[in-house]
């Protein structure tokens, strides 16, 4: 293509050339085009300007870019709109819909990782305008968002006052049915007009007692809840940055899903994970005598169908590493202690 004819096809693609404008335009580009790649991804859009005639808006599906657009006639950028694989598009801002985490007094977007003080964007070099984030401030914001989500959903399968109405519920249902037991025996030796043995129907009591209610149900204090929660969200942060880089599970879940996707690695920490005579992740006998039901995680509105697809998935990412992509077992072991 050669320099005129560039300069006469290149037409003004945004009405006025303001930072609203190119954004309506980028908006309407991202409806248009759909991204492979999973997760989210940034959408830069350029405004070009080289007089009040010439001007053109570059975006990642131009495809009549000029050849006089360079560096130094960009004008306006867009870096705010970020689009994923599903088509959905996130604007980001300060009021955005997001999840935001607040660590050292700015509010992080857990999608773009973008910071915000009030309505401006914070470590910028023009404000209300563009923030160059890194890939690790990205991470740290993402550990960050895990790890808070992880520690309320320890404290509320294990400590929390849903679980004392719980235990409570479930020992008020076990001694009525021991009543109802109680009930039934006392009619079977009225009727063979015998003695009531009350030896036989304590016995029977304790019997349905320790069948249903094996273990007791005991909150420690308040320090060694957080020594708990502490330990097993650390744990927990450290499976999922391995089966984020030495896995193909690469799924980013939010909101209800990610409760799920934690509360899946509780339960698989419980009950071990054994591949290729090596023990993956280690029988955790703390969670084996902690842990609610599965099928009572409703209470904790936890949902059952995402508590099932997120174990599943954990579990096939780590058959797939182990014998498609040949990844040492030793790898993926995740120790319950580590060093400190």
């Amino acid at each position: 293509m050669s320099l005129w004819s560039d300069f006469q096809t290149s037409s003004t693609t945004v009405v006025d050339n303001d930072i609203d404008s190119c954004t309506k335009v980028l908006l309407q580009e991202c409806r248009k085009h759909k991204i492979k790649e999973e997760g989210w991804h940034l959408i830069e859009g350029r405004l070009h300007f080289l007089n009040e005639k010439m001007s053109h808006f570059c975006h990642r599906w131009c495809s009549n870019h000029p050849h006089w657009c360079t560096e130094e006639n960009i004008v306006t950028r867009v870096s705010n709109i970020y689009m994923n694989h599903r088509g959905d598009i996130h604007v980001c801002s300060d009021s955005c819909d997001s999840e935001k985490v607040f660590s050292d007094g700015f509010l992080t977007c857990t999608i773009s990782g973008i910071r915000y003080a009030k309505p401006k964007y914070v470590n910028t070099y023009q404000s209300n305008h563009e923030y160059h984030r890194t890939s690790s401030t990205v991470v740290r914001v993402q550990q960050h968002h895990l790890k808070t989500i992880a520690y309320d959903v320890l404290f509320r399968l294990l400590f929390s006052e849903k679980r004392f109405e719980a235990e409570k519920k479930k020992l008020f249902d076990v001694q009525k049915d021991i009543k109802k037991h109680w009930v039934k025996m006392k009619r079977s030796y009225d009727k063979s007009k015998s003695i009531v043995n009350v030896l036989s129907m304590i016995n029977e009591a304790h019997a349905i007692l320790n069948r249903r209610i094996s273990r007791m149900f005991l909150i420690p204090p308040d320090d060694i809840q957080k020594i708990i929660c502490n330990f097993y969200t650390e744990r927990i942060n450290d499976i999922c940055l391995k089966l984020k880089h030495l896995t193909p599970h690469n799924v980013n879940y939010h909101g209800s899903a990610l409760e799920a996707f934690i509360t899946a690695i509780l339960f698989i920490m419980r009950q071990g994970l054994r591949m290729n005579n090596v023990e993956i992740i280690s029988k955790d006998y703390y969670l084996e005598s902690a842990l609610p039901e599965a099928n009572s995680l409703d209470v904790y509105k936890i949902q059952k169908t995402n508590f099932t697809n997120c174990r599943n998935a954990i579990q096939a990412a780590i058959r797939d590493a182990l014998h498609i992509h040949y990844i040492n077992p030793h790898m993926l072991v995740s120790s319950s202690y580590n060093g400190e």
